[in-house]
């Protein structure tokens, strides 16, 4: 008989999973919920009171008459599937900003309570270096050594050292505190479509998923998306390095001023003005992931990235 890394922990039964997808970078984990409830069949069960936790920040208007905006919708719903796991799927339409720890451990207890949950998988996205075209890869980071140990029998690699921001890393925290195991995968995605939803990682993310819960599950709704997405990153990044190897130029007969010790690994100087841009753009693109690129680019022109990279990537550690 089939056995999944989320057998209960006595190894002779199968408790219910819950399955949780926060809003965050990409819109890939609450993708991978919607994607779940979507093709596989499920029905609402209950929901999470939104009161506690959530205020209303904006009105509605219609025919001229305001109303009050109405509060996100937490929505629990069963799935039934072949796999010997049962599953709770979470929907939430947004995170809390507001005690975001809270929230997790209510949505926790109403899943132990109301379903009697042993497991809890959340799902979060990082930013890489990884080219469009590439396909992502899929890490895992547990909360329990030996659900740890089964997910990398199963081929996924653990994280090594990352922080997993916002509720789908805090709701594994509220987990382990009523004793319950966790697990979130994380899927990379490249620099040019951060703001952009990103079906690639959830379906990397998915395929993962359903392979370790004997899930079957299509796939091929999200191949038209991937597609399109490809083409605007590809465009994008393409337009950056013409932009850089075009327009950013190194000005004739500055040789003198350049600082022998800032000398790149491929001859290029970089002299006090170049090294004061490269500052401007560290402290843009830190408040606005959309400079990244153009940080790349000019680190690349420079022959610097070498040098800067730890520096580079600590902009994209943190992961949602």
């Amino acid at each position: 008989m089939f056995t999944t890394p989320f057998e209960g922990a006595s190894g002779s039964s199968n408790g219910p999973i819950l399955v949780v997808g926060w809003p965050g970078l990409g819109g890939v984990a609450s993708s991978c919920v919607r994607n779940l409830s979507g093709s596989l069949h499920s029905d609402s069960v209950s929901a999470l009171n939104p009161d506690p936790h959530f205020m209303v920040d904006d009105i509605q208007v219609k025919n001229g008459l305001c109303f009050p905006g109405s509060l996100p919708k937490l929505v629990f719903q069963k799935v039934v599937t072949k796999s010997s796991n049962e599953l709770i799927l979470f929907i939430p339409e947004a995170q809390s900003l507001d005690n975001p720890l809270a929230l997790a451990r209510s949505v926790i207890r109403s899943a132990v309570s109301n379903f009697g949950v042993e497991t809890v998988i959340t799902f979060a996205a990082i930013s890489s270096l990884l080219q469009p075209e590439d396909d992502p890869t899929v890490w895992f980071g547990s909360t329990d050594y030996h659900l740890g140990e089964s997910l990398a029998k199963a081929g996924i690699p653990p994280l090594k050292e990352e922080r997993i921001c916002g509720l789908n890393g805090l709701t594994l925290l509220a987990a382990a505190e009523m004793g319950l195991r966790g697990t979130c995968l994380v899927s990379e995605i490249p620099v040019w479509g951060l703001h952009s939803p990103n079906p690639k990682a959830t379906k990397a993310l998915l395929k993962s998923f359903c392979s370790l819960l004997s899930i079957r599950m299509n796939f091929d709704h999200l191949d038209g998306q991937i597609s399109a997405l490809e083409d605007n990153m590809i465009s994008l990044r393409d337009s950056f390095n013409n932009y850089g190897e075009e327009s950013w130029l190194a000005p004739e007969n500055t040789t003198e001023s350049y600082l022998d010790e800032n000398e790149a690994d491929d001859g290029v100087k970089a002299g006090s003005k170049e090294l004061e841009d490269i500052e401007i753009f560290f402290t843009r693109a830190r408040f606005d992931r959309s400079q990244t690129p153009l940080l790349k680019a000019e680190l690349d022109r420079l022959g610097l990235f070498k040098k800067y990279e730890d520096r580079f990537l600590d902009l994209f550690r943190d992961m949602s």
